[in-house]
């Protein structure tokens, strides 16, 4: 229970969220909700740093009463423990670099169908970015700076190129424009799935022009038909270390779906006569329309999993070293780069390094 505080925590709800709306209460206010989610944010490292403290002397006290058994409050992922704050943030540190994604700023900005400009929306800015990086939509790669600084700075030293600590990379200008396009497209979708759910939350502050998003909102678009239903989200929490997982019900699968004719008997439709109007004999069987949905090929999976960092009260887009990787790969003549994880790319990764992490799964 501890751990599902934090992803509330860190979704910026309480467990009253859903709450009808009152007057005289705070969720009435939508000023109010909003500097409580604030306020939330803000406290999110301490109350990360606390929630593995207190893990951490759970399992002290158990392991005084059974050996080598791990305590049921213990932070586990399905290959071992997690027994610091700092063990967990490393853990995920080294499953960023070998799935070599990294952060890129979009920004949380844009312009909505008005022409005005509304705050808040890092979290569908970073979606988009993330998605359009992956369908191969940007023309100029947002990670070319992290590849030439770290270049010159090894160059500098010596000529030992090693990774260095790096401001965080802005998306082109193009890019750019791209990518708030299709963020609000996604904030619309998105937003008319949750409230379909929560209509109360518009006039509660949980939902709105100006308002903070969350990874949580993503639940209600993995049901659906649309292209939504067939994206995998991996949300990569840097201060905790936990990443939620969010999969499509359709993830793996080939979108839109195709056209199957099926046939089936006249006679279980007409009562047995097959005849038409004017006593003619029919064919016995009529054609009936079905969709399906193809199984996609790899390179589809990893376009369509989309990869975000998460601080406290930001999000960001984790996008592939697509430059780094088509270099390294030159100097092994290597002809095949695929730069971009796959879902089950980044459940493997996160399993190796013991990394904790959720699955939700719009297909249960």
């Amino acid at each position: 229970s501890d751990w599902l505080s934090l992803a509330n925590k860190r979704r910026g709800r309480s467990s009253s969220s859903s709450s009808p709306h009152s007057d005289s209460s705070e969720d009435s206010d939508a000023k109010s909700r909003r500097e409580s989610i604030d306020a939330r944010l803000k406290d999110h490292s301490d109350l990360v740093r606390g929630l593995f403290a207190k893990d951490n002397q759970s399992e002290k006290d158990n392991r005084k009463r059974r050996t080598n058994k791990l305590s049921s409050s213990s932070s586990v992922s399905s290959k071992g423990q997690v027994t610091t704050l700092q063990n967990s943030v490393q853990s995920q540190s080294q499953a960023l670099s070998e799935l070599n994604i990294v952060p890129v700023e979009a920004g949380a900005n844009n312009i909505n169908e008005q022409n005005q400009t509304i705050c808040n929306s890092c979290f569908y800015l970073s979606l988009a970015a993330s998605y359009l990086s992956g369908v191969g939509a940007f023309a100029e790669d947002p990670t070319k700076s992290y590849y030439l600084n770290t270049l010159n700075t090894g160059m500098n030293s010596g000529g030992s190129v090693a990774t260095v600590e790096l401001e965080i990379a802005t998306l082109p200008h193009k890019e750019k424009q791209l990518t708030m396009n299709l963020a609000l497209q996604l904030k619309r979708a998105i937003e008319a799935a949750v409230l379909l759910v929560h209509p109360d939350w518009a006039e509660s502050g949980m939902v709105g022009e100006s308002v903070q998003a969350f990874s949580d909102f993503l639940v209600y678009a993995l049901d659906s038909d649309s292209v939504l239903g067939h994206w995998a989200i991996a949300v990569f929490d840097e201060a905790s270390g936990f990443v939620d997982v969010y999969r499509g019900r359709h993830y793996g699968k080939v979108y839109p779906p195709t056209k199957v004719k099926s046939r089936r008997s006249l006679s279980k439709t007409r009562g047995g006569g097959g005849r038409d109007s004017k006593g003619r004999r029919e064919s016995d069987a009529a054609t009936r329309v079905k969709w399906k949905y193809k199984v996609c090929d790899e390179e589809t999976r990893r376009a369509n999993t989309l990869t975000l960092r998460y601080i406290p009260g930001h999000y960001q887009p984790l996008l592939p070293e697509l430059t780094k990787m088509k270099h390294s790969a030159r100097s092994r003549r290597e002809d095949n780069v695929n730069p971009r994880p796959s879902l089950e790319h980044v459940l493997a990764t996160l399993e190796k390094w013991n990394v904790l992490h959720v699955v939700t799964d719009g297909r249960a």
